[in-house]
């Protein structure tokens, strides 16, 4: 996978999960990247998979909170 091709697969991968909010999440710093954005770290194969790794923690935390937010209004 080349440079180019990572940083695609990421943003797409952002795309898909954040939607609106993807192109925010890919430029801003991040702690748990000891404080480059996904998009510095996602231009090489290895850094895109820590990027994606992320981006899946993120998903899963998402997708926690709206389940709360739709229990609690049932």
């Amino acid at each position: 996978m080349s440079r180019d091709e990572a940083l695609v697969c990421v943003e797409a991968e952002a795309r898909r999960i954040l939607g609106d909010r993807a192109s925010e999440w890919m430029t801003r710093p991040s702690k748990l990247l000891d404080g480059l954005a996904p998009a510095e770290l996602a231009t090489s194969p290895e850094g895109a998979r820590v990027v994606l790794h992320e981006l899946r923690q993120e998903s899963t935390l998402l997708k926690a909170t709206r389940s709360r937010k739709r229990a609690r209004a049932a």
